[in-house]
């Protein structure tokens, strides 16, 4: 009976040894998970900051593209408006001191 005793206290203390590595095992894997979590975090994190950082810099890109352009056809603009001006200031000069002498608008 004695033996019998024994052999099942054994067993209890092999089973209660058992379940502390088992716990401790659930805790390791638990804890490993977390970390790999937050390392497939920082990474997408990562990764969508280059992808935000990427599509900024192409639309940067092509806002000073879009600004050059837009600067282009105004400065040819203003050389056009400044060609026929050129070209017609004195016509215009004539025209507006004779309206005025002769009186016709």
């Amino acid at each position: 009976m004695e033996n019998i005793i024994t052999s099942i206290l054994e067993i209890e203390q092999n089973a209660k040894e058992r379940l502390e590595e088992a716990e401790k095992k659930r805790n390791q894997i638990i804890a490993d998970a977390k970390a790999e979590e937050e390392n497939l975090i920082k990474a997408k994190i990562k990764e969508a900051e280059e992808k935000i950082g990427q599509i900024d810099s192409e639309e940067k890109k092509k806002t000073d593209e879009k600004l050059a352009e837009i600067e282009n056809s105004r400065l040819e603009e203003i050389k056009r408006i400044d060609d026929i001006y050129n070209e017609r200031h004195e016509k215009w000069e004539n025209d507006i001191f004779n309206a005025i002498i002769t009186g016709s608008v």
